[in-house]
């Protein structure tokens, strides 16, 4: 005698195995191999509160388990944690144009991650301004990627030595910018400012450059740079020449052309090749250009000593032509 079992599902084909009286073919097959069995299907419920916790109440666990206070799915902590327990490089650069300055930014990691940004600043800076904003715009970017690490590398040495308090202010409209950092300081856990030279920081260099003197009229502008591993050159700029064959072949077909109706007579197409008659009512097959100077070149190759007429002749009967070989034959015959 089989135990009674309650298939809890929604599958329509399942209810049709176990209620249709009459299968045939696997199905029926399949209805034996369940028959041993006392199957009964039933649809699904609610899941109800207090089934919950009957069902957690008849299966305690035996470890206690602290509750998460951290949503699922939620990448910013975890990035910041990375962040914080990574050491970071900050190499900052400004430039200076007509009216406006520039300010790069490189911010890399240990493992070789980077980060370029480039600032235009539409406003008028001196150069030790805008050397200050790439510094300042530099420690936002570290902060919002939740650095707390960071090694600062500038070529100015004025700016490095300010913000150690090595060097007094004397220009005030830098004292805002001093402050500005010192603020920004108590976001990190360790900051060590270096001087170095222009020529191991070429990059940020070049953002600034780049922000200085580009002009847009959008809020941000997108510069792609395409790395080059080729010369662009090109050894032949002409374009290819129109295949003489072509209208007349079209014109022999479709009955569609201005070519006059003496000119076509001589001119046959076989098989999708050209075709021209000669007067002895011989058929050579119509080649292009190219095909006709490697002709040329091989029967002259051939018959050194042919004449011009012979070598005439002689493409004629090996069953080529083109519009223009017995004027071209003449330059071949006097080398």
């Amino acid at each position: 005698m089989s135990f009674p079992i309650q298939v809890i599902t929604k599958s329509d084909p399942v209810r049709y195995l176990l209620s249709r009286p009459a299968l045939t073919g696997r199905v029926a097959r399949w209805l034996l191999t369940l028959a041993e069995f006392d199957i009964s299907c039933t649809t699904s419920k609610a899941i109800k509160c207090q089934a919950l916790s009957d069902l957690l109440a008849q299966f305690p666990s035996g470890q206690c388990e602290p509750l998460e206070d951290s949503l699922p799915g939620d990448s910013f902590e975890a990035l910041a944690a990375s962040a914080d327990e990574s050491h970071w490089t900050l190499s900052f650069d400004g430039a200076v144009g007509s009216g406006s300055g520039g300010a790069g930014i490189v911010l890399q990691n240990e493992e070789g991650e980077r980060v370029h940004l480039a600032y235009k600043l539409s406003f008028p800076c001196s150069n030790n301004e805008a050397e200050y904003e790439a510094l300042i715009l530099g420690l936002l970017a570290a902060k919002e990627r939740g650095v707390k690490h960071l090694k600062i590398a500038g070529d100015s040495k004025l700016v490095i030595l300010q913000t150690e308090g090595v060097y007094a202010l004397k220009e005030p409209t830098l004292a805002p910018y001093r402050t500005t950092f010192q603020k920004l300081m108590k976001f990190f856990k360790s900051i060590n400012v270096i001087h170095k030279p222009r020529s191991e920081k070429c990059f940020p260099d070049a953002l600034a450059t780049l922000g200085a003197k580009t002009e847009f009229e959008e809020e941000k502008a997108c510069i792609e740079i395409v790395r080059m591993f080729e010369p662009s050159v090109v050894e032949d700029f002409s374009e290819p020449t129109e295949d003489w064959r072509g209208s007349i072949k079209i014109q022999l077909i479709t009955n569609v052309g201005h070519l006059p109706t003496a000119e076509l007579s001589c001119f046959v197409v076989l098989r999708g090749e050209l075709y021209h008659r000669a007067p002895q009512d011989w058929l050579a097959r119509c080649v292009d250009s190219k095909e006709a100077e490697e002709v040329l070149n091989q029967i002259h190759d051939n018959n050194c000593a042919d004449n011009e007429i012979a070598l005439y002749r002689r493409i004629q009967r090996q069953g080529y032509y083109w519009p223009s070989m017995k004027n071209v034959t003449t330059p071949i015959f006097s080398k």
